[in-house]
């Protein structure tokens, strides 16, 4: 026989606790459908019972209430500057609505079992929830703007700025002006919040009550510290001297030092602001409609009488570009500084990023010689050159333009140019004879021959036969390093190369003489192979001469002009590598060039 203890008065407590929490709850389970849209018990909105009630019901309910809201005005206050408004030219009313969704939705939760264990909680533990006022909102923005009105100060960004080129005692760090308004939204939260509270302030004898609400401010302006404007002091001076190269296609765009810290935004952020004005600019030429290709040809003498290359139709893509733009700014913010040698790295040309629509109608369905695609690209500058130059440039890109190499057979620049004299079209301009600059006709050919040579090595063709300038010539150095001209001349100075490619090509000649500028792109099947100019390196600088000065009548009467620059002499040379499809190389040349010092030369009117 089992001995059995009395129970204590805790113990009995227990029990019962436990058996009428468990009738408590399969009253509730299956009660449950009952809650499932109504309100759960013990629930008290401005101390009105609406437990059981759907939440339509309990609008109504506390509408039969409370019909109005209690007269008062609002205060709105920024330090000792004030605005009001009574509640009726507010249009205040009792926000029922937000009252009794918020007392519905606090008890209920995306698991059903939490829903339901929260209906056994609420059988013991009062929930209270009291009515917002609420204010027509185009009525609270005008009462919010009277006072933002008078309380907004007028800012002023930091700001840091470059005045003169590649002096970085001339960096201006300004800090910004401190500015401020109401925040609208936030203003608004508060008063939101603050009218739930009941902390209601009489004026007077107490007849009227007033809310008041400190409005809430936002900051419109950043003002630096001391700490933070030598910050960007220091960050600007790595930019100083320094410079940045972008292209799309045949268009480049440069900037220099002062346009780079334009960019800077205080605090390590850029100016979106500016890189979207700079991008519309640069769209301005780049952007443009897909063009369909045009080519007639005599199939037998492969004399050409149309040719009209496909173009894409190319747009900017902007937010690319920015971040393009931005990351190239980091790079030399955060670049160090090498020391100098000989061997010199070639500056970087950034591509734009571009979005590209197709042509139609492609070069490669107008004929079956291979002239498919652009497989080369050159191009030059020849500002300063005097108009005949500039004339010359012209008939002699237009001479060599349209010329159809076939595969195997080896290019002269001369034997294609022909003649080059007066009667042919050409005028008296400085040329470069037995080491001398005199004037002769067809001052201006080399032009094109040095910028053909670029095209030639970017498409990856044998040279055969190439030769420097005497001088270095500053229209050849505009867009490159000196070392990449090729001069051409009557007799054995000549300009060649190969077709090495299994299929025809063309030489395509693009001149504006106003903007003295050209290229020349050369046509014809991409087989894979890859051009890659490296090791350069120039060296043996010499002084330049003293300047040189040459009669002419085209001028007026003592009046000067300077057609040619001084330079130093200088050896320079570089390694041009061409593969295969496969990685292979073909062949890998070096050139070299030894310059000699050059005189500034001057046109004196007689």
């Amino acid at each position: 026989m089992k001995n059995t203890l009395p129970l204590g008065s805790s113990q009995i407590a227990f029990l019962l606790f436990i058996a009428g929490a468990s009738f408590l709850a399969s009253g509730l389970y299956l009660n449950t459908n009952f809650y499932e849209k109504r309100i759960y018990p013990r629930t008290y909105i401005d101390n009105v019972d609406v437990s059981g009630l759907s939440t339509s019901d309990a609008i109504e309910i506390l509408k039969s209430k409370q019909n109005e809201v209690e007269p008062h005005n609002l205060v709105l206050a920024v330090d000792d500057i004030m605005v009001a408004s009574s509640s009726s030219e507010l249009g205040a009313q009792n926000n029922y609505s937000e009252s009794v969704n918020s007392a519905y939705a606090s008890t209920r939760d995306s698991s059903k079992l939490k829903s339901e264990l929260n209906l056994v909680k609420s059988f013991f533990k009062d929930n209270n929830f009291s009515t917002k006022t609420s204010y027509d909102d185009e009525k609270l923005n005008k009462l919010i703007s009277n006072l933002d009105q008078s309380v907004t100060l007028k800012g002023e960004d930091p700001d840091v700025s470059l005045k003169i080129s590649n002096n970085e005692k001339s960096i201006v760090v300004f800090k910004g002006v401190p500015g401020r308004e109401v925040d609208l939204l936030a203003t608004k939260e508060k008063i939101k919040e603050r009218s739930k509270e009941n902390t209601w302030n009489s004026e007077g004898n107490g007849s009227i009550l007033s809310l008041l609400v400190d409005a809430e401010i936002a900051s419109t302006s950043t003002v630096l510290t001391d700490e933070q404007a030598n910050s960007e002091l220091l960050r600007a001076k790595k930019l100083v001297g320094k410079s940045l190269e972008f292209k799309a296609e045949n268009k480049k765009f440069y900037f220099n030092d002062i346009e780079l810290i334009e960019f800077l935004q205080p605090l390590g952020k850029y100016i979106d602001s500016s890189m979207d004005k700079t991008i519309s600019v640069w769209s301005e030429d780049v952007n443009r409609e897909p063009q369909n290709a045009e080519f007639k040809y005599d199939k037998e003498t492969l004399k050409v009488e149309t040719f009209l290359p496909h173009k894409d139709g190319l747009k900017i893509n902007i937010e690319a570009t920015k971040k393009l733009i931005s990351e190239q700014i980091e790079n030399l913010l955060n670049s160090q500084e090498k020391e100098t040698n000989i061997t010199e790295e070639i500056s970087p040309i950034f591509e734009i990023p571009l979005d590209r629509t197709s042509p139609e109608l492609t070069l490669e369905k107008t004929n079956d010689l291979g002239i498919n695609e652009k497989i080369g690209f050159g191009e030059s500058y020849y500002f300063h050159s005097i108009l005949n130059r500039v004339h010359n440039v012209g008939i002699t890109a237009e001479r060599i333009s349209l010329t159809i190499v076939p595969p195997g057979q080896e290019f002269s620049f001369n034997k294609t140019l022909g003649d080059v004299s007066a009667r042919t079209g050409y005028r008296s301009a400085y040329v470069i004879s037995n080491g001398k600059t005199v004037l002769g006709d067809g001052g201006g050919v080399c032009q094109v021959s040095s910028t053909l040579f670029r095209a030639v090595l970017d498409a990856g063709l044998k040279v055969t036969k190439r030769l420097q300038h005497s001088y270095r010539v500053s229209y050849y150095e505009l867009n490159s390093q000196p070392g990449f001209d090729a001069t051409v001349y009557a007799g054995n100075i000549d300009f060649k190369f190969v077709n090495d490619t299994e299929k025809y090509i063309l030489i395509y000649t693009y001149v504006e003489s106003d903007n003295r500028y050209m290229n020349i792109e050369i046509y014809g099947t991409d087989d894979g192979r890859t051009s890659e100019i490296s090791d350069y390196k120039k060296w043996d600088f010499r002084g330049a001469p003293a300047s040189e000065y040459f009669p002419t009548s085209e001028l007026p009467a003592g009046v000067t002009e300077q057609i040619d620059w001084s330079v130093s002499g200088i050896k320079t040379e570089f390694k041009n590598t061409i593969k295969d499809k496969f990685g292979n190389v073909i062949s890998e040349e070096i050139y070299y060039s030894n310059y000699r010092p050059w005189s500034a030369k001057y046109m004196r009117g007689i």
